[in-house]
């Protein structure tokens, strides 16, 4: 059976930045949304991870190489063991493709 999701009723759910609601499950990799607003710490994972810009402005900084801005409709993808922290100025929405490996809410210990 073939469902079909809302990914803005989706969003409207998310009442914190750094929180993401699943949206699915690609193989071994969990589609996400999540409001970024603020700058989340400095980290890495063991595998890649995905950011696509849907509405608003996001930096990524990393600790070895100089600052990634996106906006909507751009994407990039987090290698694997690089250091990086994501944030925004004025707010943000993204669809994150993670490893299942690391699909807990962010705000807990990676």
């Amino acid at each position: 059976m073939m469902d079909k999701h809302s990914i803005s009723e989706l969003a409207a759910l998310i009442t914190s930045p750094f929180v993401f609601l699943d949206l699915g499950s690609v193989n071994d990799h969990v589609v996400s949304v999540m409001r970024i607003e603020g700058r989340y710490p400095l980290h890495s994972h063991t595998k890649d991870e995905m950011y696509i810009v849907l509405e608003g402005e996001i930096t990524l900084e990393y600790k070895k190489t100089p600052p990634l801005t996106l906006a909507k409709g751009e994407s990039t993808v987090v290698r694997a063991y690089t250091e990086h922290s994501s944030g925004s100025e004025t707010g943000a929405l993204v669809l994150m493709f993670k490893s299942k490996e690391y699909a807990v809410n962010p705000s807990g210990s990676e």
